[in-house]
């Protein structure tokens, strides 16, 4: 924390412009050491000046100095605006890093903001997410847990926490004072309010997860009912190789796109049937395969054939997979007994927004709604898990009537374990676990 480190905070590629960010105590004295012509260094004001290693000129760039500590890092910061040549960019780097600066680490800016109270361990971890965010949902609830409503929640979750062991402990360290603790049904309501809060919390986790790692929707059925031209309608663009002779899709094949501002991985199979050649007998394994790592399946049929035409009975799904069954080619007609969800016409594109529709209530329905503080990822909801079973413990504690020091302590495990997740108790370990996945520069 007493170095200085600098780092490219801009794609390491040509382009019209790059920054470089510097940030440490010795940020502003070594650009100057740089600057044939002196800035006065006024916060947050730009100049224009050219950047000099001795004799060779570098670079002509803009400056723009943060004062500590109100940077994004907490410390002395200087941003350099030059050209987006990556050539420049290393010459200017070099500069720096011959006069004592150290490349930065990854997500070391932000661990720096961090460390210097700018932000809590959840917004770190929303900065990370806004930057790899692939989706318009998944962009909004990063906005909304970078502005910190996660850890709004969970300060007064801790709140609550300080003030129900503060109670507790007053009793134990003065019981002469006629300082009881809160008993009966109060007590219990509390706990089970923050204990609800908490599970609340833990099941966007679900949701997190897709919104960051993208919903896998497969489609799959017998040969020739379109599937591959409903891969490309959902697409909207022809992706997949479409024609009427059966097994043309011997492999899967995969594509991302957005469905109401979902993040999903589209994926077209085989389709399957008794499979007289051994690459395509792969290729109806694969389609297995897919299916059961689907979040939602799209088995299609043809919407003109009577209901039991389709002798391939969807692959047996496992409990949180949902299944739709869509019949294709309504433009040739569709049969009076048909028992699908939607029937669409990947030529036409008739039914293909109810399609998009669909899919998003169904994918609405595999978690709860994110949108209202932010979806958990998986380090917080572990800690979440960990501090509700010790609320569990505590409560079990005082409906059995033991002792106050066992409840006590079982708060204070839950304290410990929602502390671990906004960082008002930290480790080495949930650092490094945190900022490994950010980009250098950030």
């Amino acid at each position: 924390m007493n170095d200085t480190i600098a780092a490219l905070a801009t794609p390491a590629a040509p382009a019209a412009l790059a920054v470089i960010r510097i940030s440490g105590p010795e940020s502003r004295r070594i650009t100057e050491l740089l600057l044939r012509k002196p800035v006065s260094w006024l916060p947050q004001k730009a100049w224009y000046r050219e950047l000099w290693d001795g004799e060779q000129k570098l670079d002509d760039v803009v400056l723009l100095y943060w004062q500590q500590p109100r940077s994004y890092t907490g410390e002395e910061m200087v941003e350099i605006s030059c050209h987006g040549n990556p050539l420049l960019v290393d010459r200017i780097l070099a500069a720096y890093f011959s006069r004592g600066v150290r490349a930065a680490l990854p997500g070391e800016f932000t661990q720096r903001a961090f460390l210097h109270g700018k932000l809590d361990l959840t917004q770190a971890e929303a900065i990370a997410d806004l930057i790899h965010a692939g989706s318009l949902r998944s962009l909004v609830v990063a906005q909304q847990m970078q502005e910190g409503r996660l850890g709004r929640k969970l300060a007064d979750a801790r709140a609550e926490l300080l003030e129900l062991i503060a109670h507790a402990e007053a009793f134990l360290d003065f019981p002469d004072e006629d300082i009881d603790p809160e008993v009966g049904e109060e007590m219990l309501r509390r706990i089970d309010r923050l204990r609800s809060e908490l599970a609340a919390l833990a099941g966007t986790a679900p949701m997190g997860r897709l919104l960051r790692e993208g919903i896998t929707v497969v489609l799959e059925g017998p040969p020739n009912v379109g599937k591959s031209s409903l891969f490309n309608a959902i697409l909207r663009q022809n992706r997949a190789i479409v024609s009427p002779h059966p097994g043309t899709t011997r492999d899967t094949i995969e594509s991302l796109c957005q469905v109401a501002g979902y993040p999903v991985r589209l994926i077209d199979t085989a389709g399957r049937r008794t499979a007289e050649h051994p690459v395509e007998a792969e290729g109806v394994l694969r389609a297995e395969e897919a299916v059961r790592s689907a979040d939602i399946v799209l088995h299609v049929s043809i919407a003109s054939e009577p209901p039991d035409a389709d002798v391939s009975a969807p692959i047996p799904l496992l409990p949180h997979q949902r299944l739709l069954r869509i019949a294709n080619k309504s433009d040739l007609g569709v049969h009076p007994e048909h028992r699908y969800h939607l029937c669409v016409s990947a030529l036409t594109r008739e039914g293909m927004p109810e399609l998009d529709q669909l899919l998003a209530r169904e994918i609405a329905a595999l978690g709860p709604d994110a949108a209202a503080g932010g979806a958990v990822n998986a380090r917080q909801e572990a800690a979440l898990r960990r501090a509700i079973a010790a609320l569990d413990q505590a409560a079990d504690a005082f409906r059995a009537g033991l002792a106050c020091e066992l409840w006590c302590l079982e708060l204070r495990t839950a304290l410990q374990e929602v502390g671990e997740i906004t960082g008002a108790v930290t480790s080495e370990e949930i650092l490094d676990e945190v900022f490994r996945r950010f980009c250098i520069g950030k």
